[in-house]
């Protein structure tokens, strides 16, 4: 609380009246960023002109806004507040996987995404992946960092799941992911 304080250039007995301890004000933050994140995510599936798009419209927002995620940061949410990560972890289970069944259905219809996918499962193995690469940014001995393990992921992912139609708008918009 004094680093925040000292960073916020106000007092902790202000920090205090807003905040009772410093859980209180790391849930209130966590949950602030899922409010942006959802809303983010429904502006881009509302304003982007295909399902390959918006994966790529959303990928770069998150790649740009945790770009200078601290592994650190990570480690400590899983150690020391275990009820503020699994807030986080509800929304990757609960909302994300909602949007990318909805991102894999508006895909198929457009004629972007493979037909001999079964979407719930291909949403699992979304949730998994980032599972994945969070575990990898939080393990001592990682050389990379989140933009690129994000970026590989999405690509990865929209490999899969893309018929060659799909592909091949992925490939001419790919690197919009970390254009900023």
């Amino acid at each position: 609380m004094d680093d925040i304080a000292r960073e916020l250039g106000i007092s902790k007995k202000t920090i205090y009246k807003h905040f009772k301890d410093k859980k209180e004000l790391i849930s209130n933050v966590i949950k602030f960023d899922i409010d942006q994140e959802k809303c983010l995510c429904e502006d881009c599936y509302n304003s982007t002109e295909n399902a390959v798009q918006q994966m790529i419209d959303i990928s770069r927002h998150i790649s740009h806004s945790h770009k200078d995620v601290n592994p650190t940061v990570i480690y400590d949410l899983q150690k020391y507040y275990p009820e503020e990560w699994a807030i986080m972890e509800n929304f990757r289970n609960d909302f994300v996987r909602s949007a990318i069944l909805k991102n894999i259905e508006k895909g198929r219809l457009e004629g972007l995404y493979r037909t001999d996918i079964e979407p719930d499962i291909i949403a699992l193995i979304y949730i998994t992946l980032i599972s994945g690469m969070m575990l990898q940014l939080t393990k001592s001995d990682n050389d990379y960092n989140f933009v690129t393990l994000h970026r590989q992921m999405v690509s990865y992912h929209l490999s899969g799941i893309c018929n060659q139609n799909g592909r091949e708008y992925l490939e001419q918009h790919i690197n919009e992911i970390t254009n900023e």
